[in-house]
């Protein structure tokens, strides 16, 4: 199975810069190559930056099973569309910011397009815009809610309407508790982000509620034990269609008459 990410962290904007998310971007980076994800990270990316990762990002995809792109920075909403800031985004007015960031419809729509059986985002960029006053009232401090396609889970570090600062350590509050769990042995995706959000809400006195908006068809673990084990098998002992009979041996002739059994009308729900 082919995993591959796009991780991206802004924090040197020219006003009101964030301490947190360079190290939030690589603290995830690292943990989703030790799940076996192939990882693309850019840090304090300029808008053309953003756009060309995305891009490279979207061909990456076309040959995986797993999409997952991850943003830790500025972000904001105006007239209910969500734009993820970079450094170099112009905030001299709504309609300049929105043409110099990168739209979260497009990250969503991108990765609705490939051929992934799961596609995960995740944002950590619900902060404070340090922009607003100069804006009109159609500007936003926090994210809108988003259309989460079939297949997809998107994640935000807090509900709709609430505010989230950077934390006081190395990684924002988000983003310190998705590092605590994401790594948990055979806990699902949705179990997983729900330990999050009760760590989250604990760490911030309840302030802080991470939201997901799922549309998962399956089921996803980002640390499976079982699957570690199979693949510690050799492909012969896993594919039994790979062995040759041998009649002198009583097991063998067990097999053989196994295989007939489901080959005729009785179905044992075995495969030989």
């Amino acid at each position: 199975m082919k995993r591959t990410a796009l991780v991206i962290g802004n924090a040197n904007y020219p006003t009101k810069p964030l301490k947190n998310p360079a190290n939030d971007a690589e603290d995830m980076a690292a943990r989703l190559k030790s799940f076996g994800f192939i990882v693309h990270m850019a840090i304090d990316c300029s808008n053309l930056k953003m756009e060309q990762e995305l891009n490279n990002f979207r061909d990456e995809l076309y040959d995986s099973d797993v999409g997952l792109f991850f943003f830790a920075g500025h972000g904001v909403q105006i007239n209910e569309a969500n734009y993820l800031l970079a450094i170099d985004t112009n905030f001299d007015s709504e309609l300049t910011a929105k043409h110099t960031s990168l739209k979260l419809d497009l990250v969503i729509g991108t990765m609705e397009r490939a051929p992934t059986t799961t596609s995960i985002v995740i944002l950590d960029a619900c902060r404070d815009n340090p922009w607003q006053d100069r804006w009109r009232s159609t500007a936003g401090p926090d994210l809108a809610p988003v259309y989460a396609p079939r297949g997809t889970l998107v994640a935000f570090g807090t509900s709709p309407g609430q505010r989230a600062k950077d934390g006081k350590g190395r990684n924002g509050a988000y983003t310190a508790a998705l590092l605590q769990h994401i790594g948990a042995t055979d806990c699902s995706v949705e179990t997983m982000f729900k330990r999050v959000r009760n760590t989250l809400s604990a760490v911030t006195a309840e302030n802080q509620i991470s939201w997901e908006h799922t549309s998962l068809a399956g089921e996803f673990f980002f640390n499976l034990e079982v699957d570690v084990k199979v693949g510690d098998y050799s492909p012969a002992a896993l594919r039994d269609s790979a062995l040759e009979l041998d009649e002198t041996q009583k097991s063998h002739r067990l097999i053989k008459s196994l295989k007939w059994a489901a080959a005729g009308s009785v179905d044992t729900g075995l495969s030989f």
